[in-house]
């Protein structure tokens, strides 16, 4: 019995035992602040795929929910974990777990697994986690014995995995891009240690400065000092980039001499920069480096925490609304999620705390409450009106006897008016609130009159004109069918109107011999019509989805009897009668380009050819994104839609998905994805942001496709997604090794070389860091110049037909005539194609190739080049910028191009 007792006893003291060491590590780990990576109730990641923010919910369950750019983080995030704490560092986030307090990790890095990190020693315990820009620390719990002045700090990632010991306890960590820094329980001093080459924070740092919190920054560290005064006092060098900052003094700067000397209550550090929570109004201030084009810090508005990422910084509002707020360069649009502003603790709040109770963050334990920080002190012309109490905040309030500035005044005079307009509404309401209910009555009197007054004066009236009454039996007066047909045909400016009887005569009954195409939802047959023009038919397919069939087939219809270009499929006419919907085009005697790539024809195509095709097709849907208006996004760009005619010319066809954008391109519509598996961009595909950088998507892809002859999605392979296996290669400068092995390559291979570096810019995974198609289509014409070699003016290698589009369009020129007298007749003649067959609401500018490029850059275009240049610099991106590929031309390229363009 005794023994059952002992065992009783001491089951009891060790379960205590446990309930104290996690209040201890929630007391510990959140009276601390939160840097580039350090430990809070929220956490933000950047880097190339996108920045993220992530926080602790509000209704105390302890789970985090994430919001940005970054589907790696996004799609990942752990729904059922409950966390301590989070941090962040380049491309993932990790959170303490709150069961087994060991770090766990989501997102994309290559320096730091996902999951929880390894190596880790077995039954590791940790009281805090910090994260660097591309590694991961960790504070372990304090030992016990004669180890008790001993500090565990275990790294993982980028130069760091290694487990460090340090002499003296340890009360917070905080990690930098390449260094971490440590704040030492017992006399208030900072260690530093890693990697110091581009900060120089390890020598800088002060010996003999005492500080109550640090949080380390990219390349420098800012701490709060202990005393009264508690200001900001920082260490470090920013690294030598004037390039990408807008400052005018030298880029190694001291931040000591511009931190500020306002009281902080919390400090953080961007990678150049650093932001602070004022101290008695919790206000912000931000100091450093700042990135051109940047949002300013909000003013006016008080914040309850606050964590940085590389260029930005975003806080919690110190509303009910808990809300997020950012400012910098780089940060999420929009964050509508609530989060914390601190964690639930299973203790009363520790003198300087009080507990946070505004009803917006609760915690699901009654016993928990989320302890925040008490302002120190209040500014100039205040004085403390309530102490900082458990439960409250320090209040402070303006002393209306000795005001000197303009808020003092503004804050005391509403005061004071506020007590009359009181005493005024209270005796005013009643008379407002009789007058607008009179004069609601009033304006519904006199509504239901003029209704009633109408209808009487309108009860005799019957529709003009000769034909009966629709009353009668339903029909359409003769007038009222009139305009309808002028509304149609105004609608449908060059498109004939065909019998059902005259296309099932011209195609032979739509026998199965005639049939030269098939699709999901249609049938192509080929037809000679009365006048001996070979057309082809498309006909849809009779199912029982017949909506989307005929929403198909009127929106190619209404947009191809509007497009007038070279490289777009000609519609001749239609026919809709009964349930059968039909198009007439011209007929493409060579197919489509997926025939040619993985059909019999496939040696027909040489090098020239296949870069003359992309170069129009590229041409077509610029068209499409940038002259017409509205913007036209296609939607279903592959090989299979480039229709190839008689003379070799390229043809973009098959409207049937297409969709009238925005006017501004740049902004995104909300459509449910649409399109062929292998071309469909996968940004389209996550997050139903549909823009026209989703065509230039499914262009890649099919120059890839043109380059290597290889399907988009071929399980043949290894790799059957042509784009995960194409790109490394291209990045490695493997050109050959996806060059189509049925060509013999040519002798200039650079040519093909930059085709495929423009190929692999448009494949990227964020649409704003593609090129716009008007770019595309410079570098590859830039690209078809020098594979063809220099021009000769006696024997031109192409003929100007074949590459700016079909003789239908461009008249051959007399043989005595000269170069110029061909092109001057081309653009007449094209420009009289123009005005008889393109409605007014198309814009056909009349400026040269690079000029019409210049006005068409977006500012998401600007952000991708800046990135490409920062990627470049560094020497880890092999593929050169979009503005080496459509830089300036050499003098024969310009030749070739004036000659030929």
């Amino acid at each position: 019995m005794s023994t059952f007792k002992s065992c009783i006893v001491r089951d009891m003291v060790m379960w205590k035992c446990r309930y104290l060491v996690k209040a201890f590590v929630l007391l510990v780990v959140f009276s601390k602040v939160s840097g580039l990576g350090s430990m809070s109730s929220i956490a933000i990641s950047y880097g190339e795929y996108g920045s993220v923010f992530c926080g602790l919910k509000s209704d105390g369950s302890h789970l985090v929910s994430c919001y940005g750019s970054s589907s790696a983080i996004i799609y990942s995030t752990p729904a059922h974990f409950p966390f301590i704490g989070l941090t962040a560092g380049n491309g993932f986030v990790c959170g303490l777990l709150m069961d087994s307090y060991q770090p766990y990790c989501w997102g994309r890095s290559n320096f730091v697994q996902m999951g929880v990190p390894q190596p880790m020693i077995k039954g590791s315990q940790y009281l805090e986690i910090s994260a660097g820009e591309n590694h991961l620390c960790g504070l372990r719990q304090p030992l016990v014995g004669k180890h008790r002045n001993t500090s565990l700090v275990d790294c993982w990632g980028y130069n760091m995995t290694r487990n460090n010991e340090f002499e003296g306890q340890i009360q917070s960590i905080s990690a930098g891009s390449e260094f971490n820094c440590a704040l030492l329980s017992l006399n208030k001093s900072v260690l530093c240690w890693g990697d110091e080459t581009s900060s120089q924070v390890i020598s800088l740092a002060p010996k003999h400065l005492r500080f109550l919190k640090i949080a380390a920054g990219g390349y420098h560290v800012c701490g709060i000092l202990e005393g009264v005064s508690s200001r900001a006092y920082c260490w470090g060098r920013s690294l030598n980039l004037e390039e990408e900052f807008s400052v005018t003094h030298s880029a190694k700067l001291n931040v000591e001499l511009v931190a500020p000397s306002d009281p902080i209550l919390s400090v953080v550090g961007g990678k150049f920069h650093a932001c602070g929570i004022k101290s008695y109004d919790r206000s912000v201030v931000c100091w450093g480096y700042s990135v051109e084009k940047s949002t300013p810090p909000p003013s006016g508005v008080r914040l309850y925490e606050i964590a940085a990422g590389d260029y930005f910084t975003c806080g919690i509002l110190a509303e009910i609304s808990l809300l997020p707020v950012c400012w910098g360069y780089g940060f999420p649009s929009s964050l509508p999620l609530a989060v914390s502003p601190g964690v639930c603790k299973p203790r009363p709040c520790a003198s300087g705390f009080y507990e946070f109770n505004n009803g917006s963050a609760t915690c699901m334990s009654p016993d928990s409450r989320i302890c925040l920080p008490c302002t120190n002190g209040c500014p100039a012309e205040m004085y403390q009106q309530f102490e900082c109490t458990s439960s409250t905040d320090r209040q402070c309030t303006y002393n209306c006897s000795s005001c000197t500035s303009v808020d003092c005044f503004s804050n005391c005079s509403s005061a004071i008016s506020g007590k009359k307009n009181a005493k005024f509404w209270s005796l005013q309401l009643p008379v407002v609130v009789a007058e607008v209910a009179f004069a609601v009555f009033l304006v519904s009197v006199v509504s239901l009159t003029s209704i009633v007054y109408v209808r009487y004066k309108l009860r005799n009236c019957t529709c003009s004109g000769k034909g009966p009454s629709p009353r009668k039996n339903g029909s359409f007066p003769k007038e009222i069918a009139k305009d309808r047909a002028d509304l149609d045909d105004l609608k449908i400016r060059r498109a004939q109107m065909f019998t059902y009887e005259d296309l099932e005569r011209a195609t032979g009954g739509f026998k199965e011999e005639s049939q030269v195409g098939k699709g999901s939802f249609s049938c192509v047959f080929k037809g000679v019509l009365k006048d001996g023009t070979v057309v082809a038919v498309k006909r849809a397919i009779m199912s029982s989805d017949m909506k989307k069939n005929l929403k198909e087939f009127h929106t190619e219809l209404d947009l191809l009897s509007r497009l007038n270009h070279a490289h777009l499929l000609n519609l001749l006419g239609y026919c809709e009668e009964g349930g059968e919907r039909l198009l007439v085009y011209e007929y493409m005697a060579n197919g489509s380009l997926h025939q040619h790539l993985h059909g019999k024809k496939k040696e027909q195509l040489d090098w020239i050819r296949r870069v003359t095709i992309a170069v129009q097709a590229a041409r077509g849907i610029e068209y499409l994104h940038g002259y017409a208006c509205p913007p036209v996004i296609h939607r279903d760009i592959k090989s299979s839609n480039i229709l190839i005619d008689e003379e070799h010319n390229a043809r973009v066809a098959d409207f049937g998905l297409s969709l009238l954008g925005p006017a501004n391109s740049s902004s995104p519509l909300a459509e449910l994805p649409a399109g062929t598996l292998g071309y469909l961009d996968p940004e389209y595909y996550r997050l139903h942001y549909l823009t026209t950088k989703s065509d230039v998507y499914s262009f890649g892809v099919l120059l890839l496709e043109i380059l290597s002859g290889r399907k988009a999605i071929d399980m043949q392979y290894d790799e059957g997604n042509i784009v995960e296996w194409a790109v490394p290669l291209i990045k490695a400068g493997e050109i050959e090794a996806i060059l189509d092995p049925v060509l013999k390559p040519p002798s200039d291979v650079e040519a093909l070389r930059r085709i495929a570096n423009i190929a692999s810019k448009c494949v990227r995974m964020r649409g704003k860091e593609r090129p716009t198609m008007d770019k595309v289509t410079t570098a590859l014409e830039r690209a078809l110049a020098q594979l063809m070699g220099s021009p000769s003016n006696d024997q031109p290698i192409l003929p100007t037909e074949v590459v700016l589009g079909s003789s239908r369009l461009h008249k051959k020129s007399s043989s005595n005539r000269s170069t110029s007298e061909t092109t001057d007749v081309a653009e007449t003649e094209y420009q009289r194609f123009v005005e008889f067959r393109a409605p007014s609401w198309i814009t056909f500018p009349s400026v040269a190739s690079s000029q019409r490029r210049k006005s068409s850059v977006s500012d998401a275009d600007v952000e991708a080049k800046n990135l490409e240049t920062r990627n470049c610099g560094n020497g880890t991106d092999g593929l050169r910028s979009l503005e080496e590929e459509i830089g300036p031309a050499s003098p024969h390229e310009h030749l070739f191009l004036k000659h030929n363009f």
